[in-house]
């Protein structure tokens, strides 16, 4: 089956939309159940294959700390491989967190790669990989965020 970029863009758009809502299980919705997820350019330790339930924890304690967030994706490529629609896409990331002495606001610019998957009929992100490329502001404001979310 043929997908436009639009209907793709549709996709990619949503869950960054989701997680600036906190409605984590909707964005979960337009995942398969076990994801690859390459977070390493931001910190992370490895790169992690995990059911979708872990991941969207991981985005609600990492993101519902901020007062606001707002994720913005735009597809620059799609190719297919074999069975894998592979999507690259840039992403600027605005964070905020009022009164924060070291600074309220972090923005991240880089870019993504998905890969799309037909699962059933319907069109599933099977790995996510963020290639930071530009950081701004106070880079600790997500560890304050995730120390708010647990408290």
């Amino acid at each position: 089956m043929e997908y436009t970029q639009d209907q793709i863009q549709d996709i990619i758009s949503f869950v960054a939309q989701k997680w600036d809502e906190r409605q984590f299980d909707q964005a979960k919705s337009k995942f398969h159940s076990i994801v690859e997820i390459d977070y390493t350019s931001l910190g992370a330790p490895s790169v992690t294959q995990d059911p979708i339930e872990n991941l969207c924890n991981n985005w609600k304690i990492v993101l519902s700390g901020f007062d606001k967030t707002l994720h913005t994706v735009k597809v620059i490529s799609i190719e297919q491989e074999n069975d894998l629609i592979v999507v690259n896409s840039s992403v600027n990331a605005y964070h905020f967190i009022a009164n924060v002495e070291e600074g309220d606001e972090w923005i991240l610019n880089g870019h993504y790669v998905h890969k799309l998957k037909n699962i059933d009929g319907t069109l599933k992100i099977v790995y996510m990989k963020l290639q930071v490329d530009e950081q701004k502001g106070n880079l600790k404001l997500i560890l304050e965020s995730t120390k708010r979310t647990m408290q």
